[in-house]
């Protein structure tokens, strides 16, 4: 009978460690989604200083600063990577009223952005010649 005591107690004790085991996985995990959640979202009510929207880029002329700000191109698209910030701007060049024209991407660092005389619209310059970036290759979209 001696024999009997041990193991029935040790078949007890089996599932309050199986508890206790799940018990500190679950405060472990619920720790961790905690960590991992995003924060509460905030909200603007006014755009602030220093930043613009992405319409006051896309559809604008690019100009170049070899050639007498002559346009060279549109702005039909901007490429953003995961951290927000613009990578790229697409430019279409080339081609006449739409037909024919091709993509090309330009990096954010090389283009120069200033507000015109009214300080209403943004002027774009990139220092290339139109000629030069009929030739670029053309940036295909995934």
């Amino acid at each position: 009978m001696k024999m009997i005591k041990p193991a029935f107690l040790g078949t007890l004790m089996v599932p309050a460690f199986i508890f206790a085991a799940t018990a500190i996985n679950a405060d472990e995990h619920a720790a961790t989604a905690e960590s991992t959640m995003p924060m509460e979202a905030t909200y603007l009510t006014s755009q602030p200083e220093g930043t613009f929207h992405a319409d006051s880029l896309t559809g604008n002329q690019v100009k170049s600063s070899v050639e007498d700000d002559d346009d060279i191109g549109t702005i039909s698209d901007l490429i953003i990577g995961e951290d927000g910030q613009i990578q790229a701007v697409v430019v279409g060049v080339g081609g006449f009223l739409g037909m024919g024209e091709k993509d090309v991407a330009i990096e954010w660092d090389s283009l120069e952005l200033t507000q015109d005389e009214d300080g209403d619209d943004y002027v774009i310059r990139v220092n290339a010649s139109q000629d030069a970036l009929e030739e670029a290759e053309e940036y295909e979209r995934n």
